[in-house]
């Protein structure tokens, strides 16, 4: 015999068709010689007796199928007949658990097969019924067995409960045009109903069937295909025809300014409800939102931060920052409308000093507001609720906010110094590479003149306009930043060209006397060279151009004359620089030289 046992169940169908229970055992396969093949054998997990001992024929395949048929046909008829029994009803529904239960060993092939054959014999219009009867022991068992059909497709579910839905429309849009009307009965509504009346104290079951209406409609696992998308449908359908039951006992509960019941059980069922709903705001971004605008949930649920049960309150507390932490403009515009900060702050002032976890969440609440720089929610609690939060002062949370809001403030009445602090930052962050080494050869050639004329660098255009025609600050930096660039460009061209001669700078001194520093070669004049007066370059020369009559000058130290920027001795470098300044056309010298 091989060791293929599996735990099995055996039922036996008596004379008035009715099934008997054999007891609880163990299956195997093997060869038996008495019936000369293979058979199944399954022996009592108690004493090892033999329960059932069944040869394998070669047809016992399609015979086994159409008796499993027949056999889950027998048995969803005697579970949804009214006339059954109650004892034998709850018979039926245990074994059908541990039948769904057994399915959880198989492969996932024939555990496919196994659900898909259940739903196919009707065992969700079979579970429905079941959940809608008084008897607590079978409820329960259908819930059990409700959940592994969740948890195996959740998509079959959805298909069932939708499909419902447009017959119960089609129905009742007949009914109505008859003047009868009717009550929609949904499968999930009873889930949703039996979460909300659950009887016990620790809602166990509650907890169990909010766990798979959040599988239900959570999108992550739902299917989209090219004609249609499941996640459209279905939230369209949870939304209209579902919501209004979940959020039932929040809404009758909230209709004043603290909850009408705030004992321990409801309490932890409000916060089920909190829990669920909290999930769709992270999900159901479309959806929910309408929802909550149109209900003015978010107001509602703030009630329950009045409760004496500190876990509902934070509840209460994480839904709203839920939201707060979505910077949606139209969830923003709707707290500031209703002005849903009140309850939070009163809350927060109520609870005093005391560093709890309310505490906490709520300081967390408006420090996110504060780094996020959500300026909507900024100006509107500092213009409201400033004069109860100025005291705080064991964080800074609430500063800080005040600090973000005077910013705004000075924004939005200088908007010219907002750009200019853009035009910094832009021009601080983004210059290129090429930019960057060209001003630093400009720093480098420029510094040593700068720090020993002490002389700021301005615009030439500075020196004739009167000071009532100061330029702004925007224009001022940029007419800065032009003449550098013009400085730095001419500085080049004429330490690249020159060879030996040090470069010439032009200089606009802040008293308004142009003055153009010619640096001259620290070393003797000899004829040729580029500064003696028999070089072509010089102005004594004969077709030299004359230079600019603007007033000259040089830089001098006790020693005598210097350049402006020392170049290291190489003879051979001069005579290339010589001889190309040589050759240079006479306009190119005077256009340098000037």
């Amino acid at each position: 015999m091989t060791d293929t046992r599996r735990r099995v169940k055996v039922y036996t169908l008596n004379e008035d068709r009715q099934w008997d229970d054999r007891g609880t055992g163990h299956v195997s396969s093997g060869y038996v010689e008495r019936l000369k093949g293979m058979s199944l054998l399954v022996r009592a997990e108690s004493d090892g007796s033999l329960l059932l001992e069944s040869k394998i024929n070669p047809n016992t395949a399609y015979q086994k199928q159409q008796e499993d048929e027949k056999f889950l046909t027998d048995l969803f008829a005697q579970l949804t007949d009214e006339a059954t029994d109650e004892e034998k009803r709850q018979e039926l529904v245990n074994f059908l658990k541990e039948f769904c239960a057994f399915s959880q060993t198989l492969q996932p092939q024939n555990r496919d097969a196994f659900f898909k054959t259940l739903s196919n014999m009707g065992i969700l219009p079979a579970l429905e019924v079941i959940l809608g009867m008084d008897d607590t022991q079978v409820r329960s068992a259908a819930t059990d067995i409700f959940s592994y059909l969740v948890e195996y497709n959740p998509s079959m579910v959805r298909e069932f409960v939708m499909q419902e839905a447009q017959q119960n429309d089609d129905v009742s849009k007949k009914l109505t045009e008859q003047k009868i009307t009717s009550k929609d009965i949904l499968l999930i509504n009873l889930i949703i109903e039996h979460m909300i009346c659950d009887t016990d104290p620790e809602l166990g079951g509650a907890v169990q069937l909010m766990g798979l209406l959040r599988t239900l409609v959570d999108p992550e696992n739902m299917l989209a295909t090219a004609n249609k998308t499941e996640k459209t449908e279905f939230l369209g359908f949870f939304y209209k025809h579902c919501m209004h039951v979940l959020t039932a006992p929040l809404l009758a509960n909230t209709t004043e300014d603290k909850p009408s019941k705030d004992d321990f059980q409801t309490a932890q069922l409000l916060a089920l409800v909190l829990e669920l709903l909290t999930f769709c705001v992270e999900h159901h971004t479309y959806h929910i939102k309408n929802y909550i605008i149109n209900k003015d949930i978010l107001r509602r649920v703030l009630v329950l931060m009045a409760s004496k049960h500190a876990f509902l309150a934070l509840c209460a507390l994480r839904f709203k920052r839920k939201i707060i932490g979505l910077k949606d403009e139209f969830y923003n515009r709707y707290i500031m409308k209703s002005f849903l900060f009140e309850p939070v702050v009163k809350a927060f002032l109520n609870n005093g000093s005391r560093y709890n976890l309310m505490n906490s969440a709520i300081i967390e609440m408006f420090e996110f507001i504060r780094v996020e720089d959500i300026k909507s929610l900024t100006a509107h609690v500092i213009e409201n609720y400033w004069k109860a939060l100025e005291d705080v002062d064991y964080v800074q949370t609430f500063k800080g906010l005040k600090l973000r809001f005077e910013q705004q403030r000075e924004r939005q009445d200088n908007p010219k110094l907002d750009s200019m602090r853009s035009i910094l930052r832009n021009h601080r962050y983004r210059r290129d590479a090429r930019t960057l080494e060209d001003e630093e050869e400009m720093w480098f050639n420029t510094d040593e003149d700068d720090m020993e004329d002490g002389e700021a660098v301005v615009s030439p255009s500075d020196k004739t306009k009167n000071d009532d025609d100061i330029m702004d600050p925007i224009s001022k930096f940029m007419e800065r930043k032009k003449l550098k660039e013009s400085e730095e460009k001419e500085v080049l061209l004429k330490t690249n060209l020159s060879g030996r001669q040090s470069p010439s700078f032009k200089l606009s001194l802040s008293s308004g006397t142009k003055t153009n520093l010619t640096s001259q070669s620290s070393t003797t004049n000899l004829p040729g060279s580029p500064g003696s007066p028999g070089s072509p370059g010089s102005p004594g020369s004969p077709g030299s151009v004359p230079k600019s009559t603007s007033q000259t000058a040089a830089i001098t130290t006790k020693g005598g004359l210097v350049g402006l920027v020392d170049y290291p001795d190489d003879d051979e470098d001069d005579d290339e620089d010589e001889d190309k300044e040589d050759t240079l056309p006479l306009s190119k010298k005077a256009k340098f030289d000037s």
